[in-house]
């Protein structure tokens, strides 16, 4: 059957649905990687309809789109999604964890999904919401949320299939056992006289909460990040009634959050701010009751913190300082029974002992400065700019030991590549074409580049366990292994987020995955490059501030660089025009802690390489885009492009009256270039290669510049003659 088939015939069972990503795309306008599974409409999943000719029209426009179904009130069903995620969990474990411990579930609507998962479809329950998290890789799919329905294939031939016997037609009620789980616990009326929040006195339960929001925000996927959006601000709003928050941090925080997530990209930052504002004020009309905070196990109030230095104190006191009076008395303010004796402290202070700076290791920079052994780096970029085009060409330039974009290795370098987002077809596609361009063999490449992909295998060292980070032992253990087992000497991860599954935005989370990839590299004399995505800009340069989330992965790394497209100006300015700039991306260094700070552009250009793989119309070949070095126009190129008999008129015109340096000055000399060269100041293009030739000509020394009176003027100016 067709997927418009399918699609009709969810219709027919009363089912509202709407067309999803059946591979992933880039967004032409703002560069965002589309995943697969997104919705195809703009409003996401409001936008699902009953309508047949609606139906009917979407699927003429993308015939292999896969359906989704949104879940909860609409349907009348919402769905049990257990995941298998290898190196995290499998959720069908939990859920015969579960059956033991209870019952086993009714026979009801099953089907399997392209992840090797499986959804499970139970009737509609009032205050089931979408959530994550009830178990490892085990998820809600309520009000707010949706499914990719049973019939859907992906652009890569996975599918989601109904179980036989365990069709929509068999949809059952959920046991009491599971419906405890996922629908909140009846809210309590508030009566002001139980407890009136003290500011500051639960500060613990107050964090959590708030940060839970924004981390529920910040990784809420497509489809359902409006919903999510007045969702957090409504519950962030109540702390704020309680008068738990700040309400201008609170917006801050939330606004961040909407950046993360895309909303803020998707509808603005005027409407975003208007929806947290309206979330907030009904959330503040109903001020949540904060509970009573327990001490029990609060060792942070001031007279604790007392005891402890204190204890310190005697701890540290030298036999010698015993019967210095000060020294009594301060052991006389200290129990005997709180002073307790260490061989080893789990901190000590190690005297340092002068070394011979000539015997020093030196550092080891494993390819140009940016890749260095025992560190991290990162590699700051927008998406869709050719950042992973980049990376592959510096591995193959590392892995051949030969000059591709203007650095060579010391010696060849094992490389492996890990690539979280593409397929590992497309990765092999842009690997050969970069090796077709740079006329590479399989000596080049073979027993020195090693290629995984987040499709086959998740590299996801940590996760939040809503008690705080928890380090993957096994991802860990292994990578470790394989470093060690192949003589890794650099691995490239991209991108960085895919690398855990904690909240971005949460500066200490992610201070322990930034840690954790360091001590990696340390342990294995390895150079790690984790690439990661800049938040939206507008028209301007990126810098390390954008990089997107909490800004300790930026502190960790001991090299960061950002790459940015070419701008208009700069187009103008290089003589390419504007349609051509989105080939061509610089490189500038953010961060150089171990080497001195280069904000020299290094520019790459990218070129479209055909792979030969098919032949005719029917059968076109694939072509693959090859990040390429290239230089910017240098004053001798601009001069190189004016006649020698050109020059000589426009030196006999500027000797021949007063032209100023200036441009904006009524008599600048560049419209005496113009005039000669026939072009037109008021396009772009031609006025910046007017300047440039005005300025080359005065480097070569050519032309010169004067300060002199300015008849006019009756002050000096700077006007421009012709050299003597």
């Amino acid at each position: 059957m067709r997927p418009l088939d399918h699609a009709l015939a969810y219709l027919a069972n009363g089912w509202p649905l709407f067309p999803c990503r059946a591979s992933e795309t880039i967004d032409d306008r703002t560069g965002e990687i589309l995943a697969p599974k997104t919705p195809l409409t703009s409003n996401g999943l409001r936008a699902a309809t009953k309508n047949e000719r609606i139906v009917r029209e979407w699927w003429s426009r993308t015939p292999d789109a896969m359906i989704g179904i949104p879940t909860g009130k609409a349907t009348g069903v919402w769905v049990l999604d257990l995941d298998r995620k290898p190196g995290v969990g499998d959720g069908h474990d939990w859920l015969e964890d579960m059956e033991s411990a209870n019952e086993p579930l009714p026979h009801t609507g099953r089907a399997t999904t392209m992840g090797g998962g499986t959804h499970l479809f139970f009737r509609h329950v009032d205050g089931i919401r979408n959530r994550g998290g009830l178990g490892v890789a085990v998820d809600v799919r309520g009000d707010g949320g949706y499914v990719i329905a049973p019939g859907s294939v992906a652009g890569d031939g996975r599918s989601y299939e109904w179980i036989d016997g365990c069709g929509p037609e068999h949809i059952a009620d959920a046991p009491q056992w599971l419906l405890d789980l996922v629908t909140p616990p009846p809210v309590r009326e508030y009566s002001p006289s139980d407890y009136t929040y003290q500011p500051g006195k639960n500060a613990v339960y107050v964090e959590h909460a708030f940060e839970a929001e924004l981390r529920n925000l910040a990784t809420t996927p497509q489809g359902a990040r409006g919903y999510q959006l007045n969702a957090s601000a409504f519950s962030v709003g109540q702390l704020v009634g309680a008068g738990a928050l700040s309400r201008a941090d609170a917006e801050a925080e939330l606004y961040n959050a909407a950046v993360a997530c895309g909303v803020a990209g998707k509808d603005g930052e005027r409407e975003t701010r208007a929806k947290i504002k309206r979330g907030m004020d009904a959330g503040e009309r109903q001020p949540r009751q904060i509970p009573e905070p327990d001490h029990a196990n609060d060792n942070t109030r001031l007279v604790d913190v007392k005891r402890m230095i204190a204890n310190g104190l005697a701890k540290g006191m030298k036999p010698k300082d015993a019967d210095k009076p000060e020294a009594v008395e301060a052991q006389s303010e200290v129990s005997e029974e709180s002073i307790q004796t260490s061989d080893s402290p789990p901190i000590a202070a190690t005297p340092y002992e002068w070394k011979d700076p000539s015997t020093l290791p030196r550092r080891e920079f494993a390819f140009g400065n940016h890749y260095i052994r025992k560190y991290v780096s990162v590699t700051v970029s927008p998406g869709g700019l050719g950042k992973t085009s980049n990376s592959i060409v510096e591995t193959l330039s590392m892995t051949s030991g030969k000059i591709l974009t203007g650095t060579k290795p010391d010696t060849r370098l094992r490389v492996w590549l890990f690539n979280a987002e593409d397929p590992r077809d497309e990765m092999e596609r842009r690997i050969q074409a970069a090796a077709k361009h740079y006329n590479l063999g399989p000596k080049d490449i073979n027993g020195h580049l090693f290629l995984d992909t987040g499709r086959e295998q998740e590299l996801v060292v940590a996760v939040d366990d809503k008690r705080g980070v928890k380090i993957q032992v096994p991802i860990v253990e292994a990578i470790v292994e394989q470093i060690q087992r192949f003589g890794i000497d650099v691995m490239i991860v991209d991108p960085f987020v895919s690398t855990h599954q904690v909240n971005e935005n949460d500066n200490g989370a992610i201070d322990k995955v930034a840690k954790l990839w360091a001590q990696i590299a340390d342990q294995t004399n390895c150079s790690i490059d984790v690439v990661h995505h800049l938040r939206k800009v507008s028209d301007r340069e990126a810098t390390v501030e954008d990089a997107r989330g909490a800004v300790s992965l930026i502190g960790a790394a001991r090299s960061v660089r950002v790459l940015n497209r070419m701008s208009d100006d700069q187009a103008a300015e290089a003589g390419i025009e504007r349609a051509e700039r989105f080939s061509y991306f610089y490189i500038t260094q953010g961060k150089a802690n171990l080497t001195k700070m280069d904000h020299r552009a290094d520019w790459r250009k990218l070129e479209s390489v055909a792979l030969g793989n098919g032949t005719g119309v029917k059968r076109p070949q694939d072509h693959a885009g090859v990040v390429t070095e290239w230089k910017w126009p240098s004053a001798e190129d601009s001069v190189g492009e004016v006649t020698s008999e050109q020059i000589e008129r426009i030196k006999r015109t500027i000797a021949a009256g007063d032209h100023k340096h200036h441009e904006a000055a009524d008599n600048w000399v560049g419209k005496v270039v113009a005039y000669e060269l026939h072009l037109d100041l008021a396009i772009k293009a031609d006025k910046a290669r007017v300047k440039r030739l005005v300025r080359a000509w005065i480097e070569d020394g050519i032309l010169t510049i004067v300060n002199r009176r300015c008849p006019v003027k009756r002050e000096n100016k700077d006007f421009v003659e012709v050299a003597a």
